[in-house]
């Protein structure tokens, strides 16, 4: 459902500031190879309005549900994100950054996926010492050891460049 604010008393009335809160709901999507989904999203502040612009400021905010990029068990953060934003009825080459509206009414749904996904931290943890997966069987190794490697003869890739160096061997 998008997030409909009537700015027409803006419109009427250029440099005068009105107060708004608007519930978006924005779809799942991938960002980076990830799931993400915003729930709660609440975006609030003021418009106003300048000849056939408005501006938005304020703030929107959500809990955000990815999945760890260790373990990949769902992980929930709080999100808060400053929402600024200029809406036009026309395209302006010199500036893209414009969301553009027809008529009385501007939809925040784009301008507040927009904010919140710049606010996304690089990656998403369970915790900070999350031990993650089982290279080898995929446990998670946060609910316990693996022994799928017990007994086994693992060998490091690198053991042989450790062999050079410790044999003093030319290269």
């Amino acid at each position: 459902m998008p997030a409909i604010v009537d700015v027409s008393r803006a419109l009427k009335v250029p440099g005068q500031a009105y107060a708004f809160e608007a519930r978006p709901e924005l779809e799942e999507m991938e960002v980076l190879g990830d799931p993400v989904r915003f729930e709660d999203v609440t975006a609030s502040g003021e418009f106003t309005g300048a000849e056939e612009r408005v501006s938005v400021r304020g703030e929107v905010s959500a809990a955000v549900t990815s999945r760890c990029a260790k373990c990949l068990s769902p992980v929930t953060i709080e999100l808060q994100a400053k929402l600024e934003a200029v809406y036009a009825r026309q395209p302006d080459p010199e500036d893209p950054d414009l969301y553009l509206f027809e008529g009385s009414k501007i939809d925040l749904t784009d301008a507040a996926r927009d904010a919140l996904i710049l606010e996304l931290p690089y990656r998403f943890l369970c915790s900070e010492d999350c031990r993650g997966l089982c290279p080898k069987c995929g446990k998670n190794l946060n609910l316990g050891p693996c022994t799928c490697q017990e007994g086994l003869n693992v060998t490091n890739p690198f053991s042989a460049l450790k062999a050079i160096v410790q044999n003093d061997e030319e290269v």
